[in-house]
């Protein structure tokens, strides 16, 4: 894989008024690049690191924080654990729900795993995946959540519990939505298994979403980012660079 040119970065003129910080134009696709080389070199399969730097870009667009989360992403051990992550079904409220058993693995293996499981179901079959795992970015489910909804053109709900409440994520109008209460589409509360602490709730309904695939492209356009924060987010891929074979 060779280097990204860093040339092909535009510092731009334009700084902001508050705090007089410079800001460069960056294309979409640098950024998934630079995610992408540094997870691959730091352990994570080219599935995984494709997925990560798809998620880095759109916490970026969405929030500004895709280099906190790629930092999130690379401090976790990319090695495998020493028991493979395993499944177990149980039964709740007349639905089979599918627990995966994931500990000390990467939080971006174990959402993609968790979500894939719950999609896995016919077209008609109400699907349910949970992990008790906790440490799970929530930035990461924003396009998860985003692009599966639209290639599967299911509803997909993601419900995560803590000592604090449960949020709701759906996709709305092309975007995530986040609720105290679950989404009328979600059937209703008690579908969900109970929780006495932290756990992450994936929910696959049957049918399609809607005549319509929902929109999820992220960017076409170069982005307009802290030059600082993209010049570290460049460097990580630098110190994880993947040798030329």
């Amino acid at each position: 894989m060779s280097e990204t040119p860093v040339s092909e970065t535009k510092v731009s003129g334009i700084t902001d008024s508050v705090h007089g910080n410079a800001v460069c134009s960056v294309q979409p696709r640098e950024i998934v690049e630079s995610a992408f080389r540094a997870m691959c070199a730091a352990g994570a399969d080219p599935a995984e690191a494709q997925e990560g730097g798809l998620a880095v870009l759109r916490a970026e667009v969405d929030s500004k924080d895709g280099l906190a989360l790629l930092e999130q992403l690379l401090a976790a051990d990319w090695a495998q654990p020493v028991r493979a992550a395993g499944t177990k079904a149980t039964v709740w409220a007349g639905v089979t729900v599918h627990e995966l058993d994931c500990p000390d693995q990467p939080a971006l293996r174990s959402a993609m795993q968790l979500i894939d499981l719950a999609a896995s179901g016919g077209a008609e079959e109400v699907r349910v995946s949970r992990t008790t795992c906790s440490g799970i970015p929530r930035q990461l489910w924003n396009d998860l959540l985003l692009r599966r909804s639209a290639n599967l053109r299911r509803t997909i709900i993601v419900a995560i519990s803590t000592k604090a409440g449960t949020e709701y994520l759906s996709v709305n109008n092309g975007t995530v939505t986040s609720a105290s209460e679950p989404p009328s589409t979600a059937l209703a509360a008690s579908l969900l298994p109970p929780s006495d602490g932290e756990n992450t709730v994936v929910v696959v309904l049957p049918g399609t979403s809607g005549p319509a695939r929902q929109d999820a492209n992220i960017c076409q356009n170069p982005l307009k980012v802290s030059d600082h924060e993209w010049h570290r987010m460049y460097q990580l891929s630098r110190n994880y660079l993947m040798a030329d074979r």
